[in-house]
């Protein structure tokens, strides 16, 4: 009796599933036979590749078409075809069997290989209603086309070859398009034409998406009329150079804007912000489109909002929280500032955000409820305070907050596993690293330029590492190799300038695909060990330079095959190294041993290959070179040689300057003993060449037209300029003969050189007049004409946009006043004119530069009285104050001292900018003379290291000394001597505690020497003598200067003028008791010596070692006795050499490599 009631339900089921076959049969029908032969016909016509094929491959006589893949049918006629991405190829022509679907109402071949033009045979379908041609086809579009009357959408986009000559004869019977796709279709047409084809033939038109068609504007008002359009995509059509159309603001239905790199310009609406329907506003990529952002409505649908690389300014609105939906946030590039919004935190759905290249200042807001957060990037911009926690923003995979003012820990990024890179480089961020142990997927990270301390965390856990950046930090300790053995994947490593020490691990070579090893300026010492099979290395680019390596040069190098740039300059290697040994890296272009303990063979193997032939920069600077390297003789690709700091004598050889098939730009051949250039030769094609420091003489070589670095400078050239000199200098940028002989004028042909920055003529014996043009460039930098013989007036020409820096005139004959332009030049930092005959009253152009570091006027006619209110201004930045020997009258300037904030503080000094706009292979020095410790010497690089000196000796100067010297703390000299001050020393002179010069001789000084300068104890000269001084010497270390420092001031008593003073009480000698008792007693005299010699020796060495403070005492009072029995020839040496004019003479010792 149960099988009843299953019969009944097997019979139900059937007849369901029958009824259910039928109604769908029904609907689409079985396929036509004709339709199907149709369908077999036009795939047997068709190349592709059948093991990609998804649909094609699958059709077959067998089934029945409508069940096909890719296939739609009605009534067994076929409806649809879809056919993207079948890896269809070749072309399709005319006659082919697909226009016969006359039923075809939907048509996609998008995204394949089909190389042909449109067929006009398109035509014939005229019921499809959607074609989408995406990524196909080129040529011209087929006006047949225009035959699909009942289109709705269309897409011919990404199809790179295809034009559209006549838009509007394609365009005008599809009257009821409703979506248009043109994208990457070449169309070409002005804003009138395609503005108004458009707006004419689409009436009902939603979608308008033509990126990248070569459209020209302006956007054409008739757009207006299609009040339908959701989608308007004008993207990347930069020749539109239109303003935003306000009409756009009016389209009611509009969802998506997008308008980037379209030209654009003017003030951009702000109404479009309050577009109710709008979720997509991109205007990228429109530098000359401003505005700024307004208020947003609550409740906004906006999603993406793109504003990046525009002039929009101004804060970023608290309202920016409304943004709820906003998934996409990009301002990157532009003018905003202020802090960033707390608000921030409120857009919670932000998966992108990008605010870099701003002005943003101040803290970074809480992230963590983004928790969709995949990337963030706040690079330059001006933030500051910590880093906020991004544990929450566990989707994290990229962020970005480099060239800021972040300061504080780094905070653990454990959380954000699936981070990939990391830029943290240009804050101030401190501390040590920590791990990155949890974040397994990281590729990058790049740390740079912070003030990081501690050692380098362990990477063996972040096995996807590739890239790794530390350099510019404070990290120190040896490199474990074990931190570096998971590092399998990691092509890049850069540690340098930092401070880790101990030896270089030789694992860290046998990384299997590091390519570029950094690890320059850090304290690594010892040797290079070799390591195994680097044949099979891929490192490129290794950079050692900068160390305290020592021990030969590593053979495992040598063999190292994909090496381009090898480094290893300013170590202690040594030995001696045949350049054959270099042979086998053929693809080696560059090579740096500068500046090591090793000396280079020069000698070639008469081999006739040619010696490393990809060589593009070759520096051997320093390496013991006697000769020429011939081996390079014929080289076809050198580009950069320096053999400078060698013992190379003779000629130039003139070969030299056809290395590289004439193609040499950079050249430099000092501090050797080169005598002479030989002949023939031809500097045609260089662009920088240094053949200072040598002993070269005749006349000046014949510069090519596109030099822009020349340093001839200290040889024995004994001709005169040439007078078409300034043909050679048309984009010369530093150009230099000081230290020669040169006779004769400064042509006027030098103010040719329009470009020239730098231009040293200094310690020469020219004469006649500085030419007037020479001083009117507005891009002269640093002028150097001192120790000549020029005569007559400074011209006054200095342009309105004057950019000097610095103008050094001293030791001529110039005559006359400093000329009123002068007062153009507001960045002006060094101003040198001792030494000369000039006639004036103090200038007052100075007090209104801030930037002033250096004012020398000494020696010269100068008259008149210096005031605070008229003369001298705020000079924050003032070091060198040196008027001594003219005829200034009047009270000292006392209350202008307390606006020289340099001086009165550590904190006050700032390096110079002049260090920052000569380039470093400048040769460039701010050398000053001074009068120091009764001496006559040249100081170098002054205003970059923080010396401070003033001079206004030997003029008429009366009145009491202003208190407010003592408030120049920093202080390291002053002069006052030889004028008619009266009064008493301030006692305020005590705190000028890094004082290590005073005179005050010769004045009308009167009462005590106050007791604070006992506690001067940097003093290394004083002079006091000729004044009316009285009373008891100071004790301390006062006392130890000789006597004449003091003689003259007939009231002074105590050490050293007198053993006492009047009134004093001598103590009474004491008898010394000697007792002796018995056999056994001990030797006390001898103890007592021995005793006395261990105390002594200690109180006197101790000091010396671990007290700076006693050290520079000791050694001032050994100065001071040479002083007395030296003759001056070797005073003037030792001084010069004590304050660093030996340092170098190069600028910073240092030359870019």
């Amino acid at each position: 009796m149960t099988s009843c009631p299953t019969i009944l339900c097997l019979l139900f089921v059937f007849f369901y599933s029958t009824l259910f076959y039928q109604v769908v049969v029904s609907s689409g029908g079985r396929c036509l036979s004709d339709q199907q032969s149709l369908l077999l016909q036009f795939k047997n016509a068709l190349i592709f590749n059948a093991a990609d094929s998804k649909s094609l491959v699958r059709w077959n006589q067998s089934s029945d078409c409508c069940t096909w893949e890719g296939i739609s049918c009605e009534k067994g006629r076929v409806t649809g075809l879809k056919l993207s991405n079948e890896w269809i190829s070749g072309g399709i022509n005319d006659n082919s069997t697909l226009f016969n679907l006359r039923y075809l109402q939907s048509l996609d071949l998008s995204y394949n290989l089909i190389s042909s033009t449109i067929p006009s045979g398109i035509g014939n379908l005229i019921n499809l209603r959607y074609l989408n041609f995406s990524g196909e086809f080129g040529g011209q579009i087929p006006q047949e086309i225009s035959h699909l009357k009942k289109l709705l959408i269309l897409d011919l986009s990404l199809s790179y070859g295809l034009e559209i000559p006549n838009l509007r004869m394609v365009v005008q019977n599809l009257t009821k398009l409703e979506e248009l796709y043109l994208d990457f279709v070449n169309i070409s047409a002005p804003g009138n034409e395609w503005g108004q084809a458009i707006s004419s033939s689409f009436p009902n038109l939603r979608v308008l998406s033509l990126s990248e068609c070569g459209l020209s504007g302006p956007i054409h008002h008739s757009l207006a009329k299609l009040q339908h359009l959701s989608v308007i995509d004008l993207s990347y059509n930069y020749r539109l150079s239109s303003p935003v159309p306000r009409f756009f603001g009016n389209f009611s239905n509009l969802t998506s804007l997008r308008l980037a790199e379209c030209g654009l310009h003017g003030t951009f609406p702000k109404e479009m912000f309050q577009v109710p329907t709008l979720r997509i506003l991109d205007i990228s990529l429109n530098g000359f489109l401003e505005s700024s952002l307004p208020e947003f409505p609550p409740h906004s649908d906006l999603q993406i909002l793109d504003i990046s690389f525009t002039n929009f300014k101004g804060r970023l609105p608290s309202s920016i929280g409304n943004l709820r939906q906003l998934t996409a946030l990009c301002l990157s590039i532009c003018l905003f500032s202020g802090p960033l919004p707390k608000s921030i935190e409120k857009l919670t759905q932000l998966v992108y955000l990008d605010l870099s290249y701003n002005q943003f200042v101040g803290p970074i807001p809480s992230l963590d409820m983004t928790r969709n957060l995949e990337g963030i990037d706040l690079s330059h911009n001006r933030l500051s305070g910590p880093i906020p926690s991004f544990d929450m923003t566990r989707n994290l995979e990229r962020i970005d907050l480099s060239d800021n003012r972040l300061s504080g820990p780094i905070p653990s990024f454990d959380m954000t596993r699936n981070l990939e890179r990391i830029d943290l480089s240009d804050n101030r961020l401190s501390g040590p690293i920590p791990s990155f142990d949890m974040t397994r997927n990281l590729e990058g990270i790049d740390l740079s330029h912070n003030r990081l301390s501690g050692p380098i965390p362990s990477f063996d856990m972040t096995k996807n590492l590739k890239e790794m950046d530390l350099s510019y930090n404070l990290l120190s300790g040896p490199i474990p190799s074990a931190h570096l053995e998971g590092l399998l994947n990691i092509s890049y490593i850069d540690l340098h300038s930092n401070s880790f020490n101990g030896n270089i691990p030789s694992s860290l070579f046998t990384l299997p695909l590091l390519k570029r090893i950094e690890l320059s300026y850090n304290q690594f010492s010892g040797q290079v060990l070799e390591f195994p099979n680097p044949p099979s290395s891929m490192l490129e680019i290794i950079d050692l330079s900068g160390n305290k390596l020592q021990g030969p040069i590593p053979m495992s190098i040598f063999k190292l095959r994909e090496l381009n740039s090898l480094s290893l300059s300013s170590n202690m290697f040594n030995g001696t190294i045949h350049l054959d040994s270099f042979q086998s890296l053929t693809s080696l272009v560059s090579l740096n041993l500068s500046y090591n303990n090793i000396s280079i063979n020069v000698s070639g193997n008469g081999s006739n290959i040619p010696f490393l032939p990809k060589l593009s920069v070759l520096l051997l600077g320093s390496c013991n070179l006697r000769k020429f390297p011939e081996i390079f003789k014929n080289h076809t690709e050198l580009s950069d040689l320096d053999l400078s700091n060698n013992q190379i004598y003779g000629e130039i050889p003139n070969w030299i300057w056809k290395l590289g098939n004439g193609s040499l730009y950079s050249l430099n051949l000092s501090h050797n003993q080169l005598v002479g250039i030989q002949e023939p030769y031809s500097l045609y094609n260089i662009d920088s060449v240094d053949l200072s420091f040598n002993q070269i003489h005749g006349k000046i070589p014949i510069l090519p037209p596109q030099i822009y670095y020349a340093d001839l400078s200290s040889n024995s050239f004994t001709s005169s300029i040439p007078s078409d000199i300034g043909k050679s200098l048309y984009t010369t940028l530093y150009f230099s003969l000081s230290k020669n002989g040169l006779t004769g004028s400064i042509p006027e042909s030098i103010c040719n050189a329009s470009y020239l920055e730098v231009l040293d003529l200094s310690d020469n014996n020219l004469y006649g007049k500085i030419p007037t043009c020479m001083l009117a460039s507005s891009m002269i930098i640093w002028v150097n004409l001192r120790m000549n013989n020029l005569s007559g007036p400074i011209p006054d020409l200095f342009p309105v946009d004057c950019s000097l820096k610095a103008l050094d005139l001293n030791g001529n004959l110039l005559t006359k006043s400093i000329p009123k332009s002068l007062a153009n030049c507001r960045a002006l930092e060094d101003l040198d004119l001792g030494n000369n005959q000039m006639l004036d009253k103090f200038p007052m152009f100075p007090k209104n530069i801030s930037s002033l570091r250096v004012l020398i006027l000494q020696s010269n006619k100068f008259y008149g009285q210096i005031t605070c209110t008229e003369s001298i201004g705020d000079w924050p930045m003032i070091q060198i104050v040196d008027i001594a020997s003219n005829n200034f009258s009047g009270e000292l300037p006392g209350k202008c001292l307390t606006k020289w904030h340099t001086m009165m503080s550590v904190t006050g000094y700032r390096q110079s900018q002049l260090d920052h706009t000569i380039p470093s292979n400048y040769s460039y020095e701010d050398a000053v003379s001074i009068t120091n410790k009764g001496l006559e010497m040249q100081m170098r690089k002054i205003a970059s290291n923080g010396f401070t000196y003033i001079d206004f000796s030997n003029n008429k100067f009366h009145g009491e000394i202003p208190k407010e010297f003592g408030q120049l703390i920093y202080l390291h000299g002053l002069n006052l001597s030889n004028n008619v001050l009266s009064g008493q020393i301030p006692s305020s002179f005590g705190n000028m505690r890094q004082l290590e010069s005073l005179d005050l001789s010769r004045n009308h000084l009167s009462g005590k020497i106050p007791a604070s300068l006992s506690s001067l104890s940097f003093l290394g000269f004083l002079n006091f003598s000729y004044n009316q001084l009285h009373g008891r010497i100071p004790g301390g270390q006062i006392q130890l200067f000789p006597a004449d420092r003091f003689q003259g001031n007939q009231g002074l008593c105590g050490l050293p003028v007198t053993l006492n003073c009047p009134g004093d009480v001598l103590p009474e000698t004491r008898k010394a008791n000697h007792s002796i008792s018995g056999n056994n007693e001990i030797e006390w005299n001898l103890i007592s010596a021995e005793i006395g010699f261990i105390v002594g020796f200690g109180t006197v060495i101790g000091p010396l070692v671990f007290l700076k403070r006693w050290r520079k005492w000791y050694f001032d009072r050994v100065e001071d006795i040479a002083f007395r029995i030296l003759p001056q020839i070797l005073l003037r040496k030792w001084l010069s050499w004590k304050m660093g004019t030996r340092r170098g003479v190069r600028a910073g010792g240092r030359r870019a490599s």
